[in-house]
């Protein structure tokens, strides 16, 4: 009865969290991640969950060999962060309700388990950063800059290749045809998921942290090319079969083949600095 009693106590506060989050996460997955375009929040959970239980002997000596049993400033942390989502829920507020889940995962991990629990479980925890919705007012200054790059590029491109293309502001006019670049050609997406599935790939690569600094910051860039790929194959599906073949099918398809392209890249360049470490 006393193990069954103890196995209870130790659950029942994951279980409270659960419980507590439980409408917030409700809320993103049906209507939250659709409305931002945030389409990679959906494999963040599962993939920061399936580290957790990939460490969890490591998890286990650790909780078992601790030092403190509950750790003060890990109580401290608990209260600050439930402070914050009782704020966000009262004002519904989404980006605060959700963020504060991450400072209450390390509290609570600190407190019962003790400190030194924090560092295997410190990349599991901020991966769920990006769970967090931004805020439409936010997303929309940064895609509105990412629409007008990608446009203008576009255009220059065009030009230089002499195909009858003329731009007004995010309106692309081509060979009488008209595209225009909505938020989905902005980039964001494929840059957002992108930095997800590539901090996954760096973190279970296990490089040196230089090279592993290389690959990160490589995603942008290789996000903004491969988004200028895909809206100079829409203007010339558009150009050469019409409106319909560029802005139908293709239209969505492309995205997927643009992340693939993306990630072949990304691999790419990590062989090549592997061959580069070879040949040291």
């Amino acid at each position: 009865m006393s193990k069954t009693f103890l196995k209870i106590s130790v659950l029942l506060p994951w279980l409270l969290l659960i419980c507590l989050y439980s409408q917030t996460f409700i809320e993103l997955y049906r209507e939250r991640w659709e409305l931002v375009d945030y389409g990679h929040a959906y494999f963040v959970l599962p993939l920061s969950l399936f580290i957790v239980w990939l460490k969890r002997k490591t998890l286990k000596q650790l909780a078992q060999h601790a030092d403190e049993k509950f750790y003060l400033p890990g109580f401290l942390l608990i209260i600050v962060s439930l402070f914050f989502f009782t704020f966000g829920w009262r004002w519904s507020y989404v980006l605060i309700q959700t963020m504060s889940v991450i400072p209450l995962l390390f509290g609570m991990a600190s407190f019962f388990y003790g400190p030194k629990i924090i560092r295997p479980l410190l990349f599991p925890i901020l991966y769920l950063f990006l769970l967090v919705p931004p805020p439409i007012g936010v997303l929309d200054n940064i895609t509105l800059p990412m629409r007008y790059f990608a446009s203008s590029s576009a255009e220059t491109i065009l030009n230089i290749f002499h195909y009858p293309i003329s731009r007004e502001g995010l309106l692309l006019k081509l060979g009488g045809h008209e595209i225009f670049m909505g938020a989905p050609c902005s980039g964001f997406r494929s840059l957002i998921t992108m930095l997800s599935l590539g901090l996954i790939y760096i973190y279970f690569y296990k490089g040196r942290p230089m090279k592993n600094l290389v690959l990160l910051l490589a995603i942008v860039p290789l996000a903004i090319v491969g988004n200028i790929i895909r809206v100079l194959t829409i203007c010339l599906i558009t150009f050469y079969f019409g409106e319909k073949a560029g802005q139908g099918f293709f239209h969505e398809f492309s995205g997927v083949i643009v992340f693939l392209i993306m990630l072949a890249g990304l691999m790419g360049l990590e062989k090549i600095l592997r061959d580069r470490e070879l040949k040291k």
